[in-house]
């Protein structure tokens, strides 16, 4: 066969397996925290390394490495956009030192590995963190990668851009003792999103009673059950289980994800949310991002609150008036399914959190705080927010915190158990077959512009 009839052989059996994977589609995963350990106490050192960072538009991410390492080892934490070679590519630092080391780094959109195969990089552990969350007591990471507290209690826009996608949660203030800084503190109770053009919420019993069974799911209004494969939406988009229990997997219609990872707190008889989004594009809202010259996202009409106040009392009123009446949702914007006679109006407490201890919120009594060694002991299986978990837990008394933080970190790593283009599993074996006869007749493609090659030149 000549090189040209090879040559357009081949373009069509590449077209065709195209074509085939698109019939044979993958399950999307995200990931919050990558991470990766150096163990140097065996030769060679044992490296575990987990999935890569995906960037998907330019952003901060924040990481952290427990350097172990001594002066003859590298204190190096180094990126890479090539696994097979495993190059220093990208430094996120040059200058570890012994123990726990963390900052932040903006990358651009692609697809990056940790280098810890190298030797500039010592033992220890590395995590790269990215993509905007909201956890315990919320701390919050926006869509740039920067992260800061917010304890307003009331609904609010969580993420929202102009393709119609929409996110909003409620957060419920909760009797503790005061923070290390004399803090009082809130937690995510529920979430809503527009997914496509369909409502969906997550919520405690609307009768407004306890119920430790688990949160209500409902649909446009209507209380929905998941399938094992999952749920399709009507108008785009998929809801699944995570392996979390009640953990909730929202695949949006443009690829954005949203991961919810609920628990129950037993001594104040209230259900508090992990929330995780693998964003699609770039958003607005309490996780927007925060600008070089502010300290807080942006609020509705792009204005900033500018740079942070030089006293406590006003960086208390910018943040928790000015910052959170501005991403409230109201009675016309509000997503959240209400039992009759509330309204968000119900879920909103201007006064929380009160500038200064103490921290006693209806219907709770506070719990005894925690050391910092237990909160640390709790929290020890935590990657990328560990700080944060120790923080809940110290303040909540509540070790629950760092179990909820644990289920929501494996949750992201899990693929769908049906695509978030709406086609569950049971349609695999029947699009593999599709692929193998799409190849089939690009095989008999080739081998009929082979048999009309050698024709023509016996012919001629």
């Amino acid at each position: 066969m000549r090189s040209s009839t090879r040559w357009f052989v081949a373009q069509a059996v590449c077209a065709l397996l195209v074509i085939g994977s698109t019939l044979y589609p993958r399950d999307a995963a995200a990931a919050v925290s990558a991470t990766a350990t150096k163990d140097c106490s065996v030769s060679p050192c044992a490296v575990v390394v987990n999935p890569p960072i995906v960037i998907k538009f330019a952003q901060s991410v924040h990481w952290e490495a427990t350097y172990q390492g001594n002066g003859t080892q590298g204190n190096d934490f180094y990126l890479t956009t090539n696994p097979m070679a495993n190059m220093a590519d990208i430094a996120l630092s040059t200058s570890l030192v012994s123990g726990f080391n963390s900052g932040n780094f903006v990358l651009s959109p692609g697809t990056y590995y940790i280098s810890v195969r190298l030797a500039v990089m010592g033992p220890g552990g590395y995590t790269v963190t990215y993509n905007p969350n909201s956890s315990g007591e919320p701390h919050l990471t926006t869509m740039n990668g920067q992260r800061y507290d917010f304890q307003s209690a009331g609904e609010f826009v969580f993420l929202r851009h102009d393709g119609g996608l929409e996110i909003q949660t409620r957060q419920t203030g909760v009797s503790t003792n005061p923070g290390p800084e004399g803090a009082c503190v809130s937690i995510n109770s529920a979430v809503a999103a527009r997914v496509g053009r369909t409502r969906v919420t997550y919520e405690p019993n609307l009768n407004g009673m306890p119920d430790p069974t688990g949160l209500q799911l409902r649909v446009d209004g209507v209380l929905t059950g998941l399938d094992e494969r999952g749920t399709a939406l009507p108008t785009g988009g998929r809801m699944s289980r995570t392996s979390a229990p009640g953990g909730l997997r929202i695949d949006f219609p443009d690829g954005t994800n949203l991961f919810v990872t609920p628990g129950w707190w037993a001594s104040h008889n209230i259900w508090y949310l992990n929330l995780d989004v693998n964003p699609a594009r770039d958003g607005v809202g309490i996780i927007g991002a925060i600008g070089p010259k502010t300290w807080l996202p942006s609020l509705p009409d792009g204005s900033t609150v500018g740079a942070p106040p030089s006293n406590a009392h006003d960086r208390y009123v910018t943040l928790n008036q000015t910052f959170a009446d501005a991403w409230r949702v109201t009675d016309s914007t509000t997503l959240f399914d209400y039992a009759p006679g509330t309204s968000t109006s119900t879920f909103t407490v201007k006064t929380w959190p009160p500038e200064r201890p103490p921290c006693d919120a209806p219907g709770g009594t506070p719990t005894a705080s925690l050391p910092q060694a237990v909160a640390q002991a709790a929290c020890s299986a935590v990657t990328g927010q560990n700080a944060s978990c120790v923080y809940d837990v110290m303040v909540s008394g509540n070790p629950g915190f760092a179990a909820t933080y644990v289920l929501a970190q494996a949750a992201q790593f899990e693929s769908a158990p049906g695509d978030a283009d709406g086609a569950d599993d049971s349609t695999r074996p029947l699009n593999l077959w599709l692929l193998l006869l799409v190849l089939l007749i690009g095989i008999l493609i080739g081998l009929l512009l082979c048999a009309l090659k050698r024709r023509r030149s016996k012919l001629a």
